[in-house]
């Protein structure tokens, strides 16, 4: 490359050696990179090594952008304000015609994931787009992003905003909240309260929060075994209610500690009516039966006081623990209604 073309970003007197060293280096492997050691002719001038955070050179695509939209880019950073569409020209809302469809979509490293030559047209894709921010006012946000449908179904033609990348990280210093449902102070709605963004009721008092790993809800089948008849289970179940599950394990406990003392007291006075009875057994013979029959009379209102009485509580308890805490119906059901997860 003639020297006229060289750059010199950096004034060697006031750099020491070993910073010249590493710049000459990384210039010596960009130039590599790029062909401009002479094995690429058709490479182009290297305008900065990108150090400092100056421009590198980088293979570019080109945005098949709509008459109605205004596009803002960077490199391979955009920021488009337009209409509804996941992908060409022709799709969502926007590609229908549809009034009150307007977005904003924040996109950076367009088909990142499909190595598309330097230079090439493509649309929309939210698949092989490197990350995204998208926000839309009429949209059908879960099959254009390819979620799982799960316990709520597919949100069609409503506002929303989807956040995809390969890593996505939420972070509040004083706390974060994830909140369905109407706003707790919102007017000028009369009765109704709050309404969706196309003027409808929202049908669900507290809306499903829906936990999904992986994208897949489907449901799943235990084989069973050789006396266990198989068993198909949901993958996404309501997640357990601290408080609900603490008063169910306090509530158990008590059950177990009437139970355990059935059984001591069923235990004790066994033993004191075998050892009586063998008293009893050794009077003669008139005598003894009056004694065993006193025992047995004595041992039967002992039994029915301190052992069937308490157990048949324990019983009683039981049931109702059982309708309290594992039935949907229960006050203290511990499967939470509304947040579900995987």
């Amino acid at each position: 490359m003639p020297e006229s073309k060289k750059i010199k970003i950096f004034n060697d007197e006031k750099l020491s050696k070993e910073k010249q060293r590493i710049f000459k280096e990384a210039q010596s492997l960009n130039k590599i990179i790029l062909g401009l050691d002479g094995s690429n002719p058709t490479a182009q001038p290297l305008n900065s090594s990108g150090l400092f955070g100056k421009k590198p050179y980088e293979p570019q695509v080109k945005y098949n952008f709509a008459p109605s939209e205004n596009v803002i880019n960077n490199g391979n950073a955009f920021i488009t304000l337009g209409k509804d569409r996941p992908s060409g020209k022709a799709s969502g809302f926007g590609g229908q015609g549809a009034t009150g469809a307007n977005a904003i979509d924040l996109v950076v490293g367009r088909m990142a994931s499909s190595k598309r030559p330097d230079g090439a047209i493509v649309d929309n894709s939210f698949s092989a787009d490197a990350a995204r921010i998208y926000i839309s006012q009429l949209t059908n946000i879960d099959f254009n992003f390819g979620i799982d449908p799960g316990k709520s179904g597919y949100m069609e033609a409503r506002s929303g905003i989807g956040i995809k990348a390969d890593g996505v990280r939420v972070i509040g210093r004083e706390g974060v909240k994830i909140v369905t449902g109407r706003s707790t102070n919102s007017t000028g709605f009369g009765n109704k309260g709050e309404t969706n963004s196309l003027g409808g009721k929202i049908s669900q008092p507290a809306p499903l929060i829906e936990l999904i790993a992986g994208n897949n809800t489907e449901s799943r089948e235990v084989a069973g075994g050789l006396f266990n008849t198989p068993e198909k289970y949901d993958t996404l179940q309501g997640v357990a209610m601290g408080q609900n599950t603490v008063e169910a394990l306090r509530d158990l406990s008590e059950i177990l500690d009437k139970l355990t003392s059935s059984l001591f007291n069923f235990v004790n006075l066994q033993t004191q009516f075998n050892a009586a009875l063998a008293g009893a057994v050794s009077l003669p013979a008139p005598a003894a039966g009056a004694a065993v029959g006193a025992l047995t009379t004595a041992n039967t209102i002992r039994m029915l006081v301190q052992v069937w009485t308490p157990y048949y509580q324990a019983r009683l308890g039981k049931f109702l623990w059982e309708v309290n805490h594992l039935q949907p119906f229960g006050y203290r059901y511990i499967e939470s209604r509304n947040v579900k997860t995987t």
